[in-house]
């Protein structure tokens, strides 16, 4: 696992963790705002190196690497944790595992309930099909991807990481994200939780995660943006997440 870091490492703590397919990059604006504040730590999710090739292989594997690099690094302890998608599995993976503290994890529309046989079928197609669309430059779909994925300024970062990316990581990703569930009795020993999430119709199972929070873990302070995709804020409008970010990470 690659990881970068960021800031003064006296500073408190903070971890950016990407989504699916998405390239580090994503961050700068993120990296701006809080390095001077925080000490900055980015894991880079096996499977989506701009320059490596590697497998995903579990959310579980992928867990215990990060906790194996922090811990030697930074110990157990940090401030705070935000995941994006996917990367908020695998912080829900993280706080399952409980060898880490946190004080505060933000989630931004995480699958943190499985799905069904048939919304994984239709994952795992999706996901091929747009990859190797996406390795062979079709123009369709760099177009579509730009508008609901990637904000054109990342796109070339975006491909490095699709052009890296095996079979093996978007089958092993899809099937970890699908089959995930966090555990409805954990002790949080006071970490404060919070969920982020859109309305549109691909916040579907966002939605549901939320809902999960909201009924096992009633403290979880949940805030939906009206008529926003999937990480839609965190992607293609970086100030207006920062402003929330800034609540809790200042409050």
């Amino acid at each position: 696992m690659e990881v970068k870091e960021y800031g003064d490492s006296t500073k408190r703590k903070l971890i950016l963790i990407h989504g699916f397919q998405l390239p580090l990059q994503i961050w700068e604006s993120y990296i701006s705002r809080y390095k001077s504040d925080f000490h900055i730590i980015l894991p880079v999710i096996t499977g989506h190196s701009l320059t490596q090739k590697a497998d995903f292989v579990s959310l579980a594997d992928t867990a215990s690497e990060l906790e194996d690099y922090y811990i030697s690094q930074h110990g157990d302890k940090a401030f705070a944790v935000y995941g994006m998608s996917m990367g908020g599995a695998l912080v829900a993976q993280l706080l399952q595992n409980q060898r880490i503290y946190f004080e505060k994890i933000v989630f931004d529309g995480s699958p943190l309930v499985p799905s069904n046989f048939v919304v994984r079928k239709f994952m795992h197609g999706f996901y091929s099909n747009i990859t190797k669309k996406a390795q062979g430059r079709d123009d369709k779909t760099l177009r579509q991807a730009t508008k609901s994925v990637i904000p054109e300024m990342y796109l070339d970062n975006f491909l490095q990481v699709l052009d890296n990316m095996s079979d093996a990581t978007v089958k092993n990703a899809v099937d970890s994200i699908t089959s995930f569930r966090l555990s409805d009795s954990i002790d949080l020993n006071g970490t404060e939780l919070y969920y982020f999430h859109g309305t549109s119709l691909n916040e579907m199972l966002a939605k549901k995660s939320a809902r999960y929070l909201s009924e096992h873990y009633p403290d979880t302070v949940i805030k939906s943006f009206k008529g926003k995709g999937h990480c839609e804020n965190a992607l293609h409008y970086p100030d207006i997440m920062i402003k929330e970010l800034d609540a809790i990470f200042y409050r």
